[in-house]
């Protein structure tokens, strides 16, 4: 019985942590017609209020 509840609270915790996990996105944002880059703009992420801009070399970079 206690290796289960060892086993169960190992496997929860674990589970906790990676739901948690943060990762950082990376791009550049460009112009369809001519393929330059587009200094900016806003990047945003659907559904959540997290976002950013573009930089004056139409990169951007945000955690998730």
């Amino acid at each position: 019985m206690r290796k289960i509840i060892l086993m169960l609270t190992l496997i929860s915790f674990f589970g906790f942590q990676s739901a948690f996990a943060q990762t950082t996105v990376n791009g550049t944002v460009t112009s369809a017609d001519d393929g330059g880059t587009l200094p900016g703009v806003s990047v945003i992420i659907e559904g959540t209020s997290l976002g950013t801009t573009t930089d004056m070399d139409g990169k951007y970079s945000i955690s998730v």
